[in-house]
Protein backbone atom coordinates (compact mmCIF):
# COMPACT_ATOMS: atom_id res chain seq x y z
CA UNK A 1 0.00 0.00 0.00
CA UNK A 2 1.47 3.59 -0.80
CA UNK A 3 1.63 5.42 1.97
CA UNK A 4 2.85 9.12 2.84
CA UNK A 5 5.82 9.55 4.32
CA UNK A 6 6.50 12.58 6.59
CA UNK A 7 9.98 13.30 7.73
CA UNK A 8 10.78 15.87 10.41
CA UNK A 9 14.10 16.41 8.44
CA UNK A 10 12.71 16.18 5.41
CA UNK A 11 9.68 16.84 4.54
CA UNK A 12 6.63 15.11 3.20
CA UNK A 13 7.48 12.46 0.32
CA UNK A 14 4.42 10.69 -1.09
CA UNK A 15 5.05 7.20 -3.01
CA UNK A 16 6.95 5.09 -0.31
CA UNK A 17 5.91 1.85 0.56
CA UNK A 18 5.29 0.78 4.05
CA UNK A 19 7.30 -2.17 4.78
CA UNK A 20 5.32 -2.72 8.13
CA UNK A 21 4.11 -6.45 8.75
CA UNK A 22 2.64 -7.48 11.71
CA UNK A 23 4.89 -9.21 14.09
CA UNK A 24 3.94 -12.74 15.89
CA UNK A 25 4.15 -14.03 19.43
CA UNK A 26 2.62 -13.26 23.00
CA UNK A 27 3.89 -11.85 26.29
CA UNK A 28 5.82 -15.16 26.86
CA UNK A 29 6.85 -16.01 23.37
CA UNK A 30 10.91 -15.11 22.98
CA UNK A 31 10.69 -11.85 21.56
CA UNK A 32 8.26 -10.62 23.86
CA UNK A 33 10.79 -11.60 26.97
CA UNK A 34 13.30 -10.11 25.00
CA UNK A 35 11.39 -6.79 24.86
CA UNK A 36 10.18 -7.15 28.39
CA UNK A 37 14.01 -8.37 29.68
CA UNK A 38 15.26 -4.76 28.80
CA UNK A 39 13.23 -3.34 31.11
CA UNK A 40 14.26 -4.82 33.88
CA UNK A 41 17.65 -3.80 32.80
CA UNK A 42 17.11 -0.41 32.30
CA UNK A 43 14.38 -0.11 35.03
CA UNK A 44 16.31 -0.87 38.18
CA UNK A 45 18.20 2.72 37.24
CA UNK A 46 15.33 4.77 37.56
CA UNK A 47 13.62 2.99 41.23
CA UNK A 48 17.41 3.20 42.53
CA UNK A 49 19.18 6.33 41.03
CA UNK A 50 16.59 9.01 40.36
CA UNK A 51 14.13 7.97 43.06
CA UNK A 52 14.60 5.70 46.59
CA UNK A 53 18.17 5.96 47.13
CA UNK A 54 20.47 8.10 45.39
CA UNK A 55 18.09 11.00 44.74
CA UNK A 56 17.55 11.18 48.43
CA UNK A 57 21.57 10.90 49.21
CA UNK A 58 21.93 13.76 46.57
CA UNK A 59 19.41 15.98 48.11
CA UNK A 60 19.99 15.35 51.94
CA UNK A 61 23.68 15.26 51.69
CA UNK A 62 24.99 16.78 48.75
CA UNK A 63 22.25 19.51 48.31
CA UNK A 64 22.10 20.13 52.13
CA UNK A 65 18.55 19.37 52.29
CA UNK A 66 15.49 21.32 52.75
CA UNK A 67 13.48 23.60 50.43
CA UNK A 68 16.64 23.93 48.51
CA UNK A 69 17.33 20.61 48.21
CA UNK A 70 14.04 19.87 46.72
CA UNK A 71 14.70 22.95 44.05
CA UNK A 72 18.27 21.73 42.95
CA UNK A 73 16.72 18.06 42.91
CA UNK A 74 13.93 19.62 39.82
CA UNK A 75 16.20 21.51 38.29
CA UNK A 76 18.79 18.67 37.34
CA UNK A 77 15.83 17.12 35.93
CA UNK A 78 14.63 19.95 34.18
CA UNK A 79 17.70 20.84 32.18
CA UNK A 80 18.49 17.16 31.09
CA UNK A 81 14.67 16.81 30.58
CA UNK A 82 14.56 20.26 28.02
CA UNK A 83 17.89 18.61 26.37
CA UNK A 84 16.12 15.54 25.79
CA UNK A 85 12.88 17.12 24.45
CA UNK A 86 14.91 19.21 21.50
CA UNK A 87 16.44 16.00 20.17
CA UNK A 88 14.35 13.03 21.17
CA UNK A 89 11.94 13.41 17.74
CA UNK A 90 14.93 14.07 15.85
CA UNK A 91 15.90 10.61 17.04
CA UNK A 92 12.55 8.85 16.27
CA UNK A 93 12.46 10.11 12.63
CA UNK A 94 16.64 9.06 11.80
CA UNK A 95 16.22 5.51 13.58
CA UNK A 96 12.45 5.12 10.70
CA UNK A 97 15.03 5.93 8.06
CA UNK A 98 17.69 3.92 9.27
CA UNK A 99 15.78 0.90 10.66
CA UNK A 100 18.33 -0.44 13.16
CA UNK A 101 17.93 0.74 16.32
CA UNK A 102 20.19 -1.89 18.84
CA UNK A 103 23.62 0.08 17.34
CA UNK A 104 22.87 2.98 18.84
CA UNK A 105 21.23 2.03 22.25
CA UNK A 106 24.32 -0.21 22.91
CA UNK A 107 25.90 3.83 22.63
CA UNK A 108 22.88 5.12 25.03
CA UNK A 109 22.87 1.92 27.51
CA UNK A 110 26.83 1.63 27.50
CA UNK A 111 26.83 5.64 28.29
CA UNK A 112 23.96 5.26 31.46
CA UNK A 113 26.13 2.70 32.72
CA UNK A 114 29.17 4.73 32.49
CA UNK A 115 27.40 7.48 34.10
CA UNK A 116 25.69 5.46 36.66
CA UNK A 117 29.20 3.50 38.01
CA UNK A 118 30.47 7.28 38.42
CA UNK A 119 28.13 8.19 41.44
CA UNK A 120 30.27 6.09 43.70
CA UNK A 121 32.42 9.06 43.52
CA UNK A 122 29.83 11.46 44.34
CA UNK A 123 30.34 12.82 47.54
CA UNK A 124 30.85 16.29 49.35
CA UNK A 125 34.57 16.45 49.52
CA UNK A 126 34.94 15.27 45.74
CA UNK A 127 35.77 14.25 43.59
CA UNK A 128 31.74 14.75 42.02
CA UNK A 129 30.79 17.49 44.44
CA UNK A 130 27.11 18.61 43.72
CA UNK A 131 27.50 20.54 40.30
CA UNK A 132 29.27 17.62 38.62
CA UNK A 133 27.02 15.17 40.32
CA UNK A 134 24.39 16.99 39.03
CA UNK A 135 26.25 16.83 35.57
CA UNK A 136 26.59 13.36 35.19
CA UNK A 137 23.38 12.82 36.07
CA UNK A 138 21.70 15.16 33.69
CA UNK A 139 23.80 13.14 30.79
CA UNK A 140 22.04 9.85 32.37
CA UNK A 141 18.60 10.90 31.92
CA UNK A 142 19.28 11.90 28.86
CA UNK A 143 20.63 8.35 27.81
CA UNK A 144 17.56 6.84 29.42
CA UNK A 145 15.21 9.28 27.20
CA UNK A 146 17.12 8.15 24.12
CA UNK A 147 16.92 3.93 24.94
CA UNK A 148 13.74 4.49 25.56
CA UNK A 149 12.35 6.18 22.43
CA UNK A 150 14.09 3.25 20.66
CA UNK A 151 12.74 0.89 22.94
CA UNK A 152 9.14 2.15 22.39
CA UNK A 153 9.80 1.93 19.01
CA UNK A 154 10.44 -1.19 18.07
CA UNK A 155 7.33 -3.35 20.62
CA UNK A 156 5.33 -3.33 17.40
CA UNK A 157 8.05 -6.52 16.47
CA UNK A 158 7.45 -7.72 19.82
CA UNK A 159 4.72 -9.43 19.27
CA UNK A 160 0.98 -9.71 17.70
CA UNK A 161 -0.92 -6.43 18.03
CA UNK A 162 -3.36 -8.25 20.32
CA UNK A 163 -0.59 -8.93 22.64
CA UNK A 164 0.92 -5.78 22.81
CA UNK A 165 -0.68 -4.45 26.03
CA UNK A 166 -0.04 -7.74 27.96
CA UNK A 167 3.83 -6.83 26.58
CA UNK A 168 4.11 -3.55 27.48
CA UNK A 169 2.40 -4.17 30.95
CA UNK A 170 5.05 -7.03 31.04
CA UNK A 171 8.11 -4.91 30.72
CA UNK A 172 7.21 -2.46 33.46
CA UNK A 173 6.43 -5.37 35.81
CA UNK A 174 9.49 -7.47 35.03
CA UNK A 175 11.31 -3.79 35.78
CA UNK A 176 9.45 -3.12 38.76
CA UNK A 177 9.83 -6.80 39.83
CA UNK A 178 13.56 -6.94 39.74
CA UNK A 179 14.24 -3.47 41.16
CA UNK A 180 12.06 -5.00 44.38
CA UNK A 181 14.37 -7.95 44.57
CA UNK A 182 17.45 -5.05 44.01
CA UNK A 183 15.63 -2.38 46.95
CA UNK A 184 15.82 -5.37 49.27
CA UNK A 185 19.38 -6.42 49.08
CA UNK A 186 20.38 -3.11 49.53
CA UNK A 187 17.88 -2.64 52.51
CA UNK A 188 18.74 -6.31 53.94
CA UNK A 189 22.08 -6.86 53.37
CA UNK A 190 23.47 -3.13 52.88
CA UNK A 191 21.92 -0.94 55.26
CA UNK A 192 19.99 -2.95 58.22
CA UNK A 193 22.61 -5.59 59.38
CA UNK A 194 24.40 -4.41 62.43
CA UNK A 195 21.29 -1.82 63.37
CA UNK A 196 20.14 -4.39 66.14
CA UNK A 197 16.87 -4.71 65.39
CA UNK A 198 15.58 -8.81 65.46
CA UNK A 199 15.15 -9.08 61.79
CA UNK A 200 18.43 -7.41 60.75
CA UNK A 201 21.62 -9.81 59.86
CA UNK A 202 24.91 -8.96 62.44
CA UNK A 203 27.09 -8.36 59.25
CA UNK A 204 26.36 -6.69 55.51
CA UNK A 205 26.75 -8.96 52.94
CA UNK A 206 29.17 -6.67 51.08
CA UNK A 207 31.32 -4.23 53.61
CA UNK A 208 30.18 -0.63 53.20
CA UNK A 209 30.63 2.53 55.20
CA UNK A 210 26.87 3.83 56.69
CA UNK A 211 28.78 7.17 57.95
CA UNK A 212 30.39 7.70 54.69
CA UNK A 213 26.68 6.63 52.81
CA UNK A 214 28.89 4.04 51.05
CA UNK A 215 25.64 1.97 50.03
CA UNK A 216 23.93 5.01 49.03
CA UNK A 217 26.93 5.39 46.75
CA UNK A 218 27.19 1.88 46.16
CA UNK A 219 23.61 1.95 43.91
CA UNK A 220 25.21 3.56 40.87
CA UNK A 221 28.17 0.65 39.90
CA UNK A 222 25.50 -1.89 40.87
CA UNK A 223 22.99 -0.77 38.53
CA UNK A 224 25.84 -0.35 36.01
CA UNK A 225 26.88 -3.76 36.32
CA UNK A 226 23.48 -5.18 36.53
CA UNK A 227 21.91 -3.01 33.17
CA UNK A 228 25.28 -4.10 31.39
CA UNK A 229 24.49 -7.78 32.34
CA UNK A 230 20.73 -7.90 31.33
CA UNK A 231 20.39 -6.48 28.59
CA UNK A 232 22.01 -8.93 26.64
CA UNK A 233 19.09 -11.61 25.99
CA UNK A 234 17.45 -8.23 24.32
CA UNK A 235 20.37 -7.70 22.10
CA UNK A 236 20.25 -12.04 21.12
CA UNK A 237 16.50 -12.47 20.67
CA UNK A 238 14.72 -9.56 20.04
CA UNK A 239 14.60 -8.78 16.11
CA UNK A 240 15.72 -4.74 15.06
CA UNK A 241 12.79 -4.34 13.02
CA UNK A 242 13.45 -3.81 9.04
CA UNK A 243 16.25 -1.80 7.74
CA UNK A 244 15.10 1.26 6.62
CA UNK A 245 17.64 1.51 3.77
CA UNK A 246 19.81 4.45 4.94
CA UNK A 247 22.92 3.85 7.40
CA UNK A 248 22.57 6.22 10.65
CA UNK A 249 25.25 8.31 9.08
CA UNK A 250 22.92 9.48 5.76
CA UNK A 251 19.79 9.05 7.88
CA UNK A 252 21.14 12.18 10.13
CA UNK A 253 22.15 13.94 7.32
CA UNK A 254 19.35 13.96 5.74
CA UNK A 255 17.32 14.63 8.99
CA UNK A 256 19.60 17.41 9.62
CA UNK A 257 21.17 19.31 6.27
CA UNK A 258 17.94 17.94 4.01
CA UNK A 259 18.02 15.26 1.83
CA UNK A 260 20.13 15.28 -1.03
CA UNK A 261 17.97 16.02 -4.40
CA UNK A 262 19.47 15.43 -7.59
CA UNK A 263 20.39 18.83 -9.44
CA UNK A 264 19.49 20.75 -6.00
CA UNK A 265 21.52 22.17 -2.84
CA UNK A 266 20.65 21.59 0.19
CA UNK A 267 18.50 23.59 2.51
CA UNK A 268 19.30 26.45 4.32
CA UNK A 269 18.59 26.33 8.06
CA UNK A 270 15.54 28.71 7.12
CA UNK A 271 13.82 26.56 4.49
CA UNK A 272 14.19 23.63 7.16
CA UNK A 273 12.70 25.63 10.04
CA UNK A 274 10.10 26.09 7.38
CA UNK A 275 9.92 22.69 6.47
CA UNK A 276 9.75 21.41 9.72
CA UNK A 277 6.73 24.46 10.51
CA UNK A 278 5.16 22.41 7.55
CA UNK A 279 5.85 19.16 8.46
CA UNK A 280 3.98 19.84 12.31
CA UNK A 281 0.64 21.27 10.79
CA UNK A 282 0.77 18.48 8.11
CA UNK A 283 1.00 15.97 11.48
CA UNK A 284 -2.31 17.88 13.08
CA UNK A 285 -4.11 17.90 9.76
CA UNK A 286 -3.36 13.95 9.22
CA UNK A 287 -3.29 12.74 12.84
CA UNK A 288 -5.30 14.84 15.00
CA UNK A 289 -6.45 12.48 17.76
CA UNK A 290 -2.53 11.50 17.60
CA UNK A 291 -1.53 14.45 17.87
CA UNK A 292 -3.99 15.61 20.30
CA UNK A 293 -3.14 12.92 22.60
CA UNK A 294 0.44 13.40 22.53
CA UNK A 295 -0.32 17.11 23.98
CA UNK A 296 -2.12 15.19 26.78
CA UNK A 297 0.71 12.96 27.44
CA UNK A 298 2.82 15.85 27.39
CA UNK A 299 0.89 17.79 30.27
CA UNK A 300 0.27 14.77 32.34
CA UNK A 301 3.11 12.55 31.82
CA UNK A 302 4.86 15.86 33.15
CA UNK A 303 3.08 15.59 36.30
CA UNK A 304 3.33 12.27 36.55
CA UNK A 305 7.29 12.42 35.88
CA UNK A 306 7.69 14.97 39.15
CA UNK A 307 5.56 12.46 41.36
CA UNK A 308 7.85 9.82 40.06
CA UNK A 309 11.36 11.80 40.76
CA UNK A 310 10.70 13.94 43.75
CA UNK A 311 7.99 12.03 45.89
CA UNK A 312 10.90 10.05 47.37
CA UNK A 313 12.69 13.70 48.17
CA UNK A 314 9.73 14.98 49.48
CA UNK A 315 9.64 12.28 52.16
CA UNK A 316 13.33 12.64 52.66
CA UNK A 317 13.31 16.71 53.23
CA UNK A 318 9.88 17.17 54.40
CA UNK A 319 8.54 14.40 56.49
CA UNK A 320 12.00 13.73 58.06
CA UNK A 321 12.58 10.30 56.75
CA UNK A 322 15.83 8.15 57.12
CA UNK A 323 17.05 6.16 54.09
CA UNK A 324 16.17 3.14 55.60
CA UNK A 325 12.57 4.21 55.71
CA UNK A 326 12.87 5.42 51.98
CA UNK A 327 13.84 2.10 50.91
CA UNK A 328 10.96 0.82 53.09
CA UNK A 329 8.56 2.73 51.17
CA UNK A 330 10.35 2.34 47.50
CA UNK A 331 10.11 -1.18 47.93
CA UNK A 332 6.30 -1.03 48.71
CA UNK A 333 6.05 0.86 45.76
CA UNK A 334 7.88 -1.17 43.63
CA UNK A 335 6.47 -4.46 44.38
CA UNK A 336 2.71 -2.84 44.13
CA UNK A 337 4.08 -0.97 41.01
CA UNK A 338 4.56 -4.39 39.26
CA UNK A 339 0.78 -5.28 39.72
CA UNK A 340 0.07 -1.86 37.99
CA UNK A 341 1.97 -3.32 34.75
CA UNK A 342 -0.65 -5.56 34.85
CA UNK A 343 -3.57 -3.46 35.74
CA UNK A 344 -2.83 -1.19 32.87
CA UNK A 345 -3.08 -4.51 30.62
CA UNK A 346 -6.63 -5.33 31.81
CA UNK A 347 -8.50 -1.88 32.45
CA UNK A 348 -6.65 -1.30 28.10
CA UNK A 349 -8.15 -4.77 27.04
CA UNK A 350 -11.86 -4.06 28.66
CA UNK A 351 -11.95 -0.59 28.42
CA UNK A 352 -9.93 0.34 25.86
CA UNK A 353 -6.73 2.44 26.29
CA UNK A 354 -8.35 5.67 26.59
CA UNK A 355 -10.99 5.18 28.90
CA UNK A 356 -8.43 3.26 31.53
CA UNK A 357 -5.95 6.52 31.39
CA UNK A 358 -9.28 8.45 32.36
CA UNK A 359 -9.23 6.07 35.64
CA UNK A 360 -5.73 5.92 36.18
CA UNK A 361 -4.98 9.62 36.27
CA UNK A 362 -8.27 10.88 37.89
CA UNK A 363 -7.31 8.73 40.95
CA UNK A 364 -3.95 9.87 41.19
CA UNK A 365 -5.38 13.47 41.28
CA UNK A 366 -7.54 12.36 44.26
CA UNK A 367 -4.56 10.62 45.66
CA UNK A 368 -2.01 13.64 45.71
CA UNK A 369 -4.46 15.88 47.55
CA UNK A 370 -4.93 13.16 50.09
CA UNK A 371 -0.98 13.21 50.49
CA UNK A 372 -0.76 16.68 50.03
CA UNK A 373 -3.16 17.16 53.25
CA UNK A 374 -0.56 15.45 55.53
CA UNK A 375 2.34 17.39 57.54
CA UNK A 376 4.78 15.78 60.26
CA UNK A 377 1.83 16.71 62.88
CA UNK A 378 -1.46 16.34 61.36
CA UNK A 379 -4.06 14.88 58.68
CA UNK A 380 -6.58 16.17 56.22
CA UNK A 381 -4.76 19.93 56.64
CA UNK A 382 -4.33 19.96 60.42
CA UNK A 383 -8.02 18.66 60.80
CA UNK A 384 -6.74 15.51 62.66
CA UNK A 385 -3.32 15.63 65.21
CA UNK A 386 -0.49 13.10 64.08
CA UNK A 387 2.58 14.02 65.22
CA UNK A 388 2.86 11.69 68.69
CA UNK A 389 4.30 8.09 68.02
CA UNK A 390 1.58 5.70 67.73
CA UNK A 391 4.14 2.64 68.84
CA UNK A 392 7.40 1.32 69.73
CA UNK A 393 8.79 1.59 66.20
CA UNK A 394 12.16 2.61 65.15
CA UNK A 395 10.83 3.09 61.51
CA UNK A 396 7.38 5.11 60.57
CA UNK A 397 6.19 6.04 64.46
CA UNK A 398 3.29 8.36 63.99
CA UNK A 399 0.46 8.32 61.87
CA UNK A 400 1.60 11.03 59.42
CA UNK A 401 4.08 8.03 58.65
CA UNK A 402 2.18 5.43 58.19
CA UNK A 403 -0.91 7.27 56.46
CA UNK A 404 2.25 8.44 53.86
CA UNK A 405 3.56 5.04 53.35
CA UNK A 406 0.07 3.52 53.07
CA UNK A 407 -0.52 5.81 50.10
CA UNK A 408 1.76 4.48 48.38
CA UNK A 409 0.45 1.34 47.19
CA UNK A 410 -2.55 2.75 45.12
CA UNK A 411 -0.17 5.53 44.00
CA UNK A 412 2.66 2.79 42.39
CA UNK A 413 -0.67 0.83 41.00
CA UNK A 414 -2.22 3.79 39.19
CA UNK A 415 1.17 5.10 37.94
CA UNK A 416 2.69 2.22 36.13
CA UNK A 417 -1.04 1.11 34.71
CA UNK A 418 -0.99 4.43 33.59
CA UNK A 419 2.34 4.16 31.99
CA UNK A 420 1.24 0.81 30.61
CA UNK A 421 -1.85 2.15 28.85
CA UNK A 422 0.13 5.40 27.59
CA UNK A 423 2.47 3.49 25.42
CA UNK A 424 -0.25 1.25 24.48
CA UNK A 425 -2.70 3.83 23.58
CA UNK A 426 0.02 5.50 21.06
CA UNK A 427 0.45 2.03 19.49
CA UNK A 428 -3.46 2.14 19.29
CA UNK A 429 -4.10 5.01 17.54
CA UNK A 430 -0.51 5.99 15.50
CA UNK A 431 0.07 4.76 12.32
CA UNK A 432 1.77 1.76 12.39
CA UNK A 433 4.58 2.66 9.49
CA UNK A 434 5.43 5.55 11.24
CA UNK A 435 5.47 4.05 14.53
CA UNK A 436 9.36 4.94 15.36
CA UNK A 437 8.43 8.77 14.32
CA UNK A 438 5.38 8.98 16.36
CA UNK A 439 7.67 7.44 19.69
CA UNK A 440 10.00 9.76 19.03
CA UNK A 441 7.36 12.39 19.58
CA UNK A 442 5.77 10.46 22.09
CA UNK A 443 9.15 11.22 23.86
CA UNK A 444 8.96 14.58 24.57
CA UNK A 445 5.62 13.68 26.17
CA UNK A 446 7.33 10.98 28.29
CA UNK A 447 10.88 13.32 28.38
CA UNK A 448 9.36 16.43 28.26
CA UNK A 449 7.93 15.22 31.84
CA UNK A 450 12.12 14.98 32.54
CA UNK A 451 11.79 19.51 33.13
CA UNK A 452 8.35 20.63 32.59
CA UNK A 453 6.47 18.62 35.77
CA UNK A 454 9.72 19.30 38.30
CA UNK A 455 10.29 22.43 36.90
CA UNK A 456 7.26 23.65 38.33
CA UNK A 457 7.62 21.88 41.78
CA UNK A 458 11.09 23.28 41.93
CA UNK A 459 9.89 27.09 40.74
CA UNK A 460 6.81 27.27 43.44
CA UNK A 461 9.22 25.92 45.93
CA UNK A 462 11.79 28.12 45.57
CA UNK A 463 9.38 30.81 44.83
CA UNK A 464 7.26 29.97 48.69
CA UNK A 465 9.54 28.19 50.90
CA UNK A 466 7.14 25.85 50.81
CA UNK A 467 7.10 22.19 49.84
CA UNK A 468 3.78 21.73 49.66
CA UNK A 469 2.60 24.26 47.27
CA UNK A 470 6.05 23.20 44.85
CA UNK A 471 4.59 19.23 44.87
CA UNK A 472 0.60 20.88 44.52
CA UNK A 473 1.61 22.01 41.24
CA UNK A 474 1.21 18.23 39.90
CA UNK A 475 -2.35 18.39 40.85
CA UNK A 476 -3.07 20.89 38.05
CA UNK A 477 -0.73 19.38 35.42
CA UNK A 478 -2.39 16.45 36.20
CA UNK A 479 -5.97 18.29 35.61
CA UNK A 480 -5.56 19.84 32.80
CA UNK A 481 -3.87 16.45 31.05
CA UNK A 482 -7.08 14.59 31.50
CA UNK A 483 -9.20 17.32 30.09
CA UNK A 484 -7.33 17.31 27.20
CA UNK A 485 -7.01 13.41 27.39
CA UNK A 486 -11.07 13.27 27.35
CA UNK A 487 -11.27 15.13 23.97
CA UNK A 488 -9.15 12.69 22.09
CA UNK A 489 -11.66 10.38 20.03
CA UNK A 490 -10.04 6.59 19.56
CA UNK A 491 -11.74 3.47 19.22
CA UNK A 492 -12.06 1.32 22.23
CA UNK A 493 -10.48 -1.72 20.66
CA UNK A 494 -7.64 -1.50 18.18
CA UNK A 495 -8.13 -3.15 14.85
CA UNK A 496 -5.88 -6.13 15.06
CA UNK A 497 -5.72 -6.77 11.28
CA UNK A 498 -4.60 -3.39 10.42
Amino acid sequence: MSTPIVSAGAGPQTGETSSYVAAEGGPFGIKGLAWAIFEGARNPYYNLIVIYIFAPYFASVLAGGGAEALSLSGLTITIAGIVTALTAPFLGVIADKAGQRKPPLVFFIGLLALCSFALWWARPEGPLTMWPTMAVLAIAYCCYGYSEVLHNAMLPSAGRPGALPFISGLGLATGNLLSVGILFFFLFGLLLPGSGLPFAADDQLIALDRETNEPQRFAGPFVAIWMILLVIPFFMFMPDGAPGGLTWKRAASDVFLGESVEGNKRQSIFQRAGVFWDYLKGLFKEHPQTMRFLIARTIYADAMSALLTLGAVFASTFLGWSGVEILFFGITGVLFGAIGGFVGGFLDRHLGPKMALVWEISILVVLLLAQLSITPDSLLFGLIPSGEPVWNSPFFDTLSDITYFLFVIPTAIAVVASISSSRYMLVHIAPRERIGEFFGLYAIAGTVTVWMGPGIVSLLTWLTGNQRIGMGGIGFMFLIGLIVLWKVQAPKHADETR
